[in-house]
Formats: C-alpha cells, sequence, structure tokens
C-alpha cells in the first residue's frame, strides 16, 4: 500500500497550507508562488521553509513596518530579499546562504552542497524524517533551473521510497494535500536529467543541489 510522510508542521486547514507562527499559538500561510515573470523562487523557497522552521512571521513579509526591535532581522531580511527586484538571473546558493547568514544568523544556521559533494538523495530522506524542509535546486537543461521545497516522500507498495513530495513556488498552493510537486527519488541510468517532476505537468530534471536550513 502506497504510504506519504510529510514533515509535520504542516496542515491543511480549510485547503489552505498551514504552518504554526513562531509563538506556537496561531497559524499562517506555508506556501507562496512567485509571479509569472520573475525567476524568484530561491527567495520564494527561502521564505517557505523559514516559515514552516517557526522563525519567521508570514505576515511581515508583506509589511513595510520596521518597527519593534524583534522584527529588525526579518526586515533586514526581507530588504535583502527585495533588492534584485525580479530577479531576471534568479539566486544560486552562495547567494542563498549569504543572505541569510548576513541578515538572519541569529535565527537559523544554512549549509548547502551540490551532486557531486554528498548523496542527495539519502540527505534529503534523513532531514525529512527529522521534520527539516530542504531546498532542492532541479535543473531542466544546462540553461534553466528552478527551486523547490522537499517536505515529504512518498513509500511505493514494497515500503521503498519512490518520489519526493515538493512545495514548489512556481505554481498554485495545494489545497487537497501538504504538497503541489511529486519528484521521483531513481534516477534513469545513463540519463543527465534522468528525474521525473510532475506539477501541473511532467517533465525531466536533474537534482543538482540542496540548500539546508536549521532552527538555532
Amino acid at each position: 500500500m502506497r504510504q506519504f510522510k510529510v514533515i509535520d508542521q504542516l496542515q491543511l486547514i480549510d485547503s489552505v497550507l498551514m504552518c504554526k507562527k513562531p509563538s506556537g499559538r496561531s497559524f499562517q500561510k506555508a506556501h507562496y508562488r512567485q509571479g509569472d515573470l520573475d525567476g524568484a523562487c530561491g527567495a520564494y523557497s527561502i521564505a517557505m521553509v523559514l516559515n514552516i522552521l517557526g522563525v519567521f512571521e508570514a505576515d511581515n513579509i508583506y509589511s513595510d513596518s520596521n518597527s519593534g526591535d524583534n522584527r529588525f532581522a526579518e526586515r533586514r531580511l526581507i530588504k535583502a530579499l527585495n533588492e534584485q527586484g525580479l530577479y531576471r538571473d534568479g539566486l544560486d546558493s552562495n547567494e542563498i546562504r549569504q543572505i541569510l547568514t548576513t541578515n538572519y544568523k541569529k535565527y537559523v544556521n544554512v549549509e548547502s552542497y551540490k551532486k557531486n559533494e554528498i548523496n542527495l538523495q539519502k540527505q534529503i530522506i534523513n532531514f525529512i524524517e527529522k521534520n527539516i524542509p530542504t531546498i532542492l535546486r532541479i535543473d531542466y537543461d544546462k540553461y534553466h533551473a528552478h527551486w523547490i521545497v522537499a517536505v515529504g516522500y512518498e513509500l511505493d507498495d514494497n515500503n521503498e521510497i519512490s518520489s519526493f513530495l515538493t512545495l514548489d513556488p512556481g505554481v498554485g498552493s495545494p489545497t487537497i494535500c501538504p504538497w503541489n510537486g511529486i519528484l521521483s527519488s531513481d534516477k534513469l541510468p545513463r540519463k543527465t536529467y534522468g528525474y521525473t517532476y510532475h506539477t501541473t505537468e511532467s517533465v525531466n530534471v536533474d537534482i543538482t543541489e540542496m540548500v539546508i536550513i536549521q532552527k538555532k
């Protein structure tokens, strides 16, 4: 029987994907969707992970207020994320790490790995089992890439992991399950883009990097 494991922080409430606010007493939106003209999937993925980890107030990302010392780090982070406008060239993992270590190191630790440095699949599973979402870079070809957030995995009838469940900032928020993308965990042999990724359509991709953000 197929089974699904999703990190504990995510809950569907009235068909809206939610996670707890840093106070732990109420809920906030967990998924953001990027604009059709920008390449800000990295920025949106950062915001989703910080929300899910409970170290970021989702409402503040819409606010221009800088009042209150407890919001200062959040305001600095939001300013840093906004500085590149439409993000025509997107963010790479070094920029993601720099933004967080410069503006939010009081609250999180961040590290990144490329596919030739670590077994990405094993690490995705490892962190999901610890209820820690991970940001993944998937490449469509040599010129086009995308950041998504892994929040769970699927077990097949043999109790083997068959796919990773993701939150994708490039498509609409999920309403019937706590994910809106499915990424195969097994790669087709001798294929550079040997993973199947399905959201509103199916495409072949490569998993090339992961960024791990952990709450201090």
